[in-house]
C-alpha cells in the first residue's frame, strides 16, 4: 500500500492537466506533427532536416529536450519534450515557436 496516495494521484493529475496544455500548444505549430501520448512527454516532428538546429536553438535557450533524429529512420526529424510545469511549457513553446518562424 502506498502510504503518500492521494500525493501521487494529485502529482499524477497535474502531470496530466500539463500534458493537456502543452500538447495543444505545439498542436497550434502548423509546422509540426505532434503524436498523441500518455505519458510525461510528446514526441513531435519538426519540418524536414531542422531537427538540429531547433534542439541548439533550444539549448541555447536553457530549454533541454530529447533529440530523437538519427536514432531511428522512422524518428528523423524528431524532438521528444518532458512535460513539464506551466511556467517550464510556455517557456518551451515560446522558444520553440521563435525558432519555427526564424527556419
Amino acid at each position: 500500500q502506498l502510504q503518500h496516495k492521494p500525493v501521487f494521484d494529485m502529482q499524477a493529475g497535474m502531470i496530466r492537466q500539463d500534458r493537456a496544455e502543452l500538447f495543444a500548444g505545439l498542436q497550434a505549430m502548423p509546422r509540426l506533427t505532434v503524436y498523441p501520448s500518455e505519458a510525461n512527454f510528446i514526441l513531435f516532428r519538426v519540418p524536414r532536416g531542422q531537427a538540429s538546429a531547433i534542439h541548439a536553438g533550444l539549448r541555447d535557450a536553457g530549454i533541454l529536450i530529447k533529440i530523437l533524429d538519427g536514432s531511428a529512420p522512422a524518428l528523423a526529424d524528431c524532438l521528444r519534450v518532458t512535460v513539464g510545469t506551466a511556467g517550464e511549457n510556455s517557456a518551451f513553446l515560446a522558444a520553440l515557436s521563435t525558432l519555427l518562424q526564424a527556419t
